[in-house]
């Protein structure tokens, strides 16, 4: 006999109608359960990765407050389809953007100095290295000498800005009045900021500053003096200006903090900016210019001049498959503040704050709670009392 008829003889192996139905339903119910494990792992990768996006911006908006020993806000952006929930989630903190610390006269070269932070900035006249309050001072001789500094860290304050120096100022051949520019970011008219000394006839100073800000499409300056505490002319003196958004008052109206600090002395103003639906600094791209304001000139020395502001960190957007909801702890503008300790700021905030995060199928609670000493905390449900 043939191979060929010995195989044709062999039955052959094949599934039946009714193993090919149990072997459809066996893969059938493994594809169900998979959908279904899949789908409950996707809902809690939904709940966790929000839970953690809150948990991260607060932590950040925190360390920054300490560290900076300034103030930092967390905003909490509603979503466009349902105004009641959170969307989008930043920290807005204080960040050094320029620092003029001149540790070495190798730092002038030429008609560029170097910053120390990286920035070049360009002089005019013949600023010089001179003995500072600490390392090496920028040394002005008050007629043609200044820097310029063009810097896109510097154009995009908007929310807050604060400026600080230690000042060596010269009254030599000063009449009454006159103006030295420590800092001014464009010229006069068109100023986002300024801060200055006026001289007072009498071998001291003054400190003025001056910030412009949008009020919903107009401009308002706002401008103090503080001739409480008089600078000497000769020696070393702290100063600065801080200027930040500050929550809202009574009617719900943007409100800001505007002070002057002469060393340890800070000194508000008696008139505080107008309240406005918005209360940012006036956009602009021009220089910061040390030294003048076009047309006065500082006469003397400046070291360790450091312009920081508001800074918006990374921004988290939470899942849509969750629902996020804020109780922003009596906060006026639905916002978290941190004091300079990384606690929750007391005139901004009559309690704990609580960020409560819920899978959008089947209602699971998380709860994101904000203690008065700034501690962030988890709960799986609802925190306890």
């Amino acid at each position: 006999m043939t191979a060929r008829q010995s195989a044709a003889r062999r039955p052959q192996s094949a599934m039946t109608l009714v193993e090919l139905l149990v072997a459809m339903g066996v893969v059938a119910v493994l594809m169900l359960g998979g959908v279904g494990v899949y789908w409950r792992m996707n809902r809690g990768f939904a709940l966790q990765a929000a839970t953690s996006s809150i948990e991260t911006v607060l932590r950040a908006a925190r360390h920054a407050a300490i560290h900076e020993r300034g103030p930092a806000v967390v905003v909490a952006e509603p979503r466009t389809d349902e105004p009641k929930q959170i969307g989008l989630l930043y920290a807005l903190s204080r960040q050094t953007v320029s620092h003029w610390h001149f540790e070495s006269p190798a730092q002038f070269a030429g008609s560029k100095v170097l910053g120390a932070l990286g920035q070049e900035a360009t002089a005019t006249g013949s600023p010089t290295p001179a003995p500072g309050r600490i390392g090496t001072a920028l040394l002005l001789d008050g007629a043609t000498a200044s820097l310029q500094v063009t810097s896109p860290y510097l154009d995009g304050l908007r929310e807050g800005v604060f400026i600080e120096a230690y000042v060596w100022p010269d009254a030599a051949g000063l009449s009454s009045g006159a103006v030295l520019p420590i800092a001014c970011k464009d010229v006069r008219a068109a100023s986002n900021y300024r801060l200055e000394l006026v001289y007072d006839g009498n071998s001291t100073f003054s400190l003025q500053g001056a910030v412009r800000v949008d009020l919903g499409g107009s401009a308002h300056e706002v401008a103090f003096t503080s001739s409480e505490v008089p600078i000497p002319a000769g020696e070393w003196t702290h100063v600065g200006l801080a200027y930040a958004r500050d929550g809202r008052d009574g009617a719900g109206d943007s409100q800001a903090r505007f002070l002057l600090r002469v060393n340890s002395e800070e000194a508000e103003p008696a008139n505080p900016a107008a309240a406005g639906s918005t209360l940012l600094l006036v956009p602009n791209t021009q220089p910061l210019t040390i030294g003048t304001d076009g047309t006065n000139y500082f006469r003397g020395r400046i070291d360790e001049l450091k312009i920081a502001g508001l800074v918006a960190g990374e921004v988290h957007r939470i899942p849509s498959n969750t629902e996020v909801t804020l109780d922003p702890g009596g906060s006026r503008d639905g916002r978290v503040h941190f004091d300079r300790e990384g606690k929750l700021d007391p005139a901004q905030h009559t309690g704990p704050v609580l960020f409560h995060v819920i899978s959008a199928e089947d209602r699971l609670l998380r709860t994101v709670r904000v203690s008065w000493l700034g501690c962030v905390e988890v709960f799986q449900g609802p925190p306890p009392d």
